[in-house]
């Protein structure tokens, strides 16, 4: 009964066999950490931070159709409300929780504002993609015009184009995410193994609860706005208020990763509200395969470490992740997911007219 819960028609993987794959994948995250040196960890745990950024976009593009290019608008949001909570509750108890809490509601505001904008104004398709391209490009405009003394909140200083920590002209020390208190605290510190379990933790529940989201009466919601929201709305469900609860997910999401990247390096400048930061995540998403949450995940990790394995041979890591994009669209356009799917298609074309799979003609003789 609980895993019928899991187990919908809307999310990908089903079987047994999935989740058997599930189970052995993370038994070996689980214990990779043990197997690698500190620079590896660091990495990897870089790597990890990003997926909710990916999974976020893939519950927003995948499932309700709406391509957002200024998700890191969130990320970087998340990661400077983050910053700044933190810096001004310096000594207080529960600080970086009460940072995390702060940051990830600020985002949730602006997403909501930005919904209100976007889909109680009734625009669709690329004006989305390009409302949320230029607010973000402006809050990078923006903050790279606060490097003065007057542009401080509280005990922060933005520091302009050096952003919040270690590189700031005011190098403030960014406090690290905290579990706990005193003595007894765990720290996520950057390269740590605690920095990788929590995550980790946090990706197999945020990926659990996304799975019953989009299985559930309001995923089937969602994806019937994908598919065409003016006969949704006939059908008597409120597609502007869906589209906003999906965008603030998303913008949540984004968030989290942003305080975790925070927390992973201690600084965060406002390069990351950058065109290049936006348009990495529609690439994970695009070549793993949009319509699945765990694509989007693994997506997200593969190919950050492909970028950071091409980069050290010099720089094609983006010539190299623009071209799976645009193989992915011309060849792919459900992702690398769907290459099972689309090989069974060529395989149909190629054999005739004649040609029909055991399964196809047991349903075709059923009574």
């Amino acid at each position: 009964m609980i895993m019928s819960l899991f187990n919908g028609r809307i999310e990908p993987g089903r079987s047994v066999l999935f989740w058997f794959g599930f189970a052995l994948l993370l038994a070996a995250a689980i214990a990779l950490p043990h197997f690698i040196g500190r620079y590896a960890l660091l990495n990897l745990n870089s790597f990890l931070l990003m997926t909710f950024l990916a999974i976020g976009l893939a519950l927003l593009w995948g499932f309700c159709g709406i391509l957002s290019l200024g998700q890191s608008a969130f990320f970087g949001i998340g990661g400077y409300a983050y910053g700044v909570i933190a810096i001004n509750l310096a000594g207080v108890s529960g600080q970086t929780g009460l940072a995390f809490a702060g940051a990830v509601i600020t985002a949730v505001i602006l997403a909501l504002v930005l919904s209100w904008v976007i889909f109680y104004g009734h625009l669709r398709g690329v004006y989305v993609s390009i409302i949320t391209l230029v607010v973000t490009l402006l809050i990078e405009t923006f903050l790279n015009q606060t490097a003065g003394p007057q542009w401080t909140i509280g005990a922060a200083s933005l520091g302009g184009n050096n952003g919040l920590g270690r590189f700031s002209g005011a190098i403030q020390e960014l406090p690290v995410l905290q579990l706990g208190a005193g003595e007894s605290a765990i720290l996520l510190a950057g390269a740590s193994q605690s920095f990788f379990y929590v995550t980790l933790a946090l990706i197999v529940i945020v990926y659990l609860g996304l799975r019953l989201l989009v299985n559930s009466r309001f995923g089937i919601a969602l994806t019937a706005v994908r598919e065409d929201p003016d006969r949704t709305e006939m059908l008597g469900y409120d597609v502007r208020l869906l589209q906003t609860a999906a965008f603030c997910i998303a913008a949540a999401l984004a968030a989290v990763s942003g305080i975790l990247y925070v927390s992973w390096g201690n600084f965060i400048t406002p390069s990351v509200f950058g065109v290049t930061s936006n348009i990495l995540p529609v690439i994970w998403v695009a070549v793993a395969g949009r319509r699945s949450l765990a694509a989007a995940v693994l997506g997200a990790v593969a190919l950050q470490w492909g970028s950071q394995a091409l980069a050290l041979q010099g720089e094609y890591a983006l010539v190299v992740q623009g071209a799976l994009l645009v193989i992915a669209v011309l060849l792919l356009p459900e992702g690398l997911i769907s290459i099972g799917e689309v090989a069974s298609r060529w395989t149909r074309r190629l054999s005739g007219p004649g040609y029909a799979p055991a399964a196809i003609e047991d349903a075709d003789n059923a009574p």
